[in-house]
């Protein structure tokens, strides 16, 4: 009889596929089903030029690394507003200047979180922004990160300025099934097994209502807020192959005897915030999330202390953030997503809608 710590497989025994084999199974990009999401919920109203409301709102989920409404927008035809600057945003009130809202068809607003910066004199340029979207007639549709929107509802008055907001229904278990099963159908045509370490459970195996069969993308609904791109993240890291460096057990060797080809899901565990310098580690993850992405010098910024250059290098060491080192602007990783919101909940600061 075996129990959980018996496991089927050991980890040991395991390797990191290369990124064009994960890429096949799990193809980028992480939004894909939220086009069509979008497409269900604008698409007449973006092509109706006498619909109404005139303005629409959409909140997005938090790590949209990939920038899913402008994709949206860019595929569908419909104009861009650029966002400023951030340099620009403290100096607004005598250099800052809006783009032109005039026009004809769908002007998109893909990121209101950009507009503006968490500081005294860097709120000028979303509430001109709000301001003027509430006197144009053309028809627009803003997004805004849900981090943010609390934070410019409570800053700047944008519930009063625009719609309520609409936002996506959040992923299930049985729709991140249905999703990475598409994702699995890879060019060469061969069906891939995803088979757990602990039991040798088929992940993707589902019943006849089309309910999956284990919990492991219930955990995975939960555990990413039902957010499609935490998600997407976190089972693409959770992805593993055998490279044949050790033979596989009797139990592991029957468990896969009629794959075609096998790969092995693992658990992923949160990763730790350095104790050291907790609250100022919170401090900078907030304020990621509020901005969606920031420099070193926004970060100093829009914080009261500052001097945090030592702090983003150790959450890029430790797994919380992403730093694109073009730009030097870090933004928060989707894998950590789920343990920085929960470490952020427990110390009391105010939570992003969902």
């Amino acid at each position: 009889m075996y129990g959980p710590e018996d496991p089927l497989l050991q980890h040991s025994g395991l390797g990191r596929a290369s990124v064009s084999v994960i890429n096949d199974l799990v193809d980028p990009p992480d939004c894909g089903p939220l086009l069509q999401a979008l497409d269900e919920q604008f698409g007449e109203w973006s092509r109706d030029d006498g619909a109404h409301p005139r303005l629409r709102t959409i909140v997005i989920p938090p790590c949209d690394t990939t920038g899913t409404l402008s994709i949206w927008a860019q595929t569908r035809g419909h104009e861009l507003v650029s966002e400023p600057h951030r340099a620009s945003l403290i100096n607004w009130v005598t250099h800052g200047k809006l783009p032109d809202l005039t026009g004809d068809g769908l002007l998109v607003i893909p990121r209101l979180e950009h507009w503006f910066l968490r500081q005294r004199n860097g709120m000028h340029a979303v509430r001109s922004l709000l301001s003027q979207l509430a006197c144009t007639h053309r028809r627009c549709l803003v997004g805004c990160d849900s981090w943010a929107w609390r934070f410019v509802v409570k800053g700047a008055g944008a519930d009063l300025a625009l719609p309520r907001p609409q936002t996506f229904e959040p992923f299930d278990a049985r729709r991140l099934r249905d999703w990475f099963i598409l994702l699995a159908q890879g060019s060469d045509g061969v069906t891939t097994t995803f088979r757990l370490t602990d039991n040798g459970d088929d992940v993707l195996a589902c019943d006849d209502d089309g309910e999956p069969c284990n919990a492991h993308f219930r955990q995975l609904a939960a555990r990413s807020g039902g957010i499609p791109w935490v998600a997407w993240h976190l089972w693409r890291a959770s992805l593993m192959v055998n490279f044949g460096e050790e033979p596989l057990s009797d139990r592991a060797a029957g468990a896969t005897a009629g794959d075609a080809r096998t790969v092995w899901v693992v658990s992923i565990d949160d990763v730790e915030l350095p104790l050291s310098n907790e609250d100022r580690a919170l401090q900078v993850l907030q304020a990621l999330l509020i901005h969606g992405e920031l420099t070193p010098d926004e970060i100093d910024a829009v914080l009261p202390t500052t001097g945090e250059p030592d702090m983003l290098a150790a959450l890029v060491t430790s797994g919380h953030l992403l730093r694109e080192y073009d730009s030097d602007r870090h933004r928060v990783k989707p894998t950590a997503y789920p343990a920085v919101r929960k470490a952020l909940k427990a110390a009391g600061f105010p939570i992003g809608a969902m």
